[in-house]
């Protein structure tokens, strides 16, 4: 679909008018928004399932395998990211040579993060070069455990 000069302006002072009167709405909470959807829709496009989730009920009689596999790919996601946060934790408490290189890749996360609210249309799939990063992260949870068990 083409714009006229004429809409994009039309368009562009609704914008305006928008962000004046919900600057939060605007510069925090729809970007944190994009976030959660990046970061914790379950990546199935792959998948011979739906992925849908909403209406509960309604899907719920209609597609069950289908919703809990979509659920359960959630808390998938949501087991990475928290388990990579306890591990940079971790390595930054107890390693402090190590702090640098978490910093490095903790940016890098951080700056794609950041980078794809800012994309009309981001898309899950562009955080998967994430995901090594949140795996081997994550990881340090389990070495840390396993080496103070070893050490006992």
């Amino acid at each position: 679909m083409n714009l006229t000069a004429e809409e994009d302006a039309q368009f562009a002072e609704i914008a305006r008018a928008r962000t004046a009167r919900h600057p939060l709405r605007t510069w925090l909470y729809v970007p944190l928004q994009r976030v959660v959807t990046l970061w914790f829709t379950p990546r199935i496009e792959q998948l011979p399932i739906s992925g849908n989730v909403f209406p509960l009920a309604q899907t719920w009689e209609t597609d069950r395998q289908d919703m809990s596999t979509t659920i359960g790919f959630f808390l998938l996601n949501l087991l990475y990211v928290t388990l990579a946060i306890w591990g940079a934790l971790g390595i930054g408490r107890g390693l402090p040579e190590a702090r640098p290189a978490i910093l490095l890749l903790a940016c890098f996360v951080l700056l794609r993060t950041v980078f794809l609210t800012t994309v009309e249309t981001p898309e899950p799939r562009y955080l998967l070069v994430c995901f090594p990063i949140v795996i081997a992260v994550a990881a340090q949870v389990f070495a840390r455990r396993r080496s103070a068990v070893g050490n006992r």
